[in-house]
């Protein structure tokens, strides 16, 4: 009975000598992340992915050009070069038989990661007659009056 209890007590005393002697290993990983950069566009009023609608009012002949303009916003990664171009500076409307010309107030910057305001520009130079069966035409039916902004990143 004592050599069991002494090799009770033994056994123990091992237990305890072996848990108070436990190591540490440590060991080092990476992270590795990707960045998808990109480019968007919104509407100032509605943050919807949408340009609103340039509209222009012009009376056949008038001596001054008919000027109206739409504003967007553009967001892009942070440092992100981008440029900015329309599809056609100058178009014949096919409807109404008018010219008119669009600009951009930029054609390239940074992205910042928070929107970045840009305004389209429109004028329907002076002097056209255009065409018009009836008092007042619009030109809901012209096959070329979309236009496409491109975002270049």
């Amino acid at each position: 009975m004592k050599k069991l209890l002494i090799t009770l007590l033994s056994l123990l005393a091992l237990t305890f000598a072996v848990s108070s002697r436990a190591a540490t290993a440590t060991g080092n990983f990476n992270v590795n992340l990707t960045l998808n950069s990109t480019c968007q566009i919104n509407s100032t009023a509605s943050g919807a992915a949408t340009i609103t609608d340039l509209a222009m009012t012009y009376t056949s002949f008038q001596t001054t050009a008919a000027t109206s303009s739409t504003s967007f916003n553009v967001r892009c990664t942070n440092t992100l070069p981008y440029t900015l171009a329309l599809d056609n500076a100058s178009v014949l409307d096919n409807a109404l038989d008018l010219t008119y010309t669009l600009s951009l107030s930029a054609g390239s910057g940074t992205g910042t990661g928070a929107d970045q305001p840009i305004t389209v520009n429109g004028a329907i130079s002076p002097g056209q007659a255009g065409t018009c069966t009836t008092a007042s035409c619009t030109n809901s039916l012209a096959t070329n009056k979309q236009r496409t902004l491109t975002i270049t990143y």
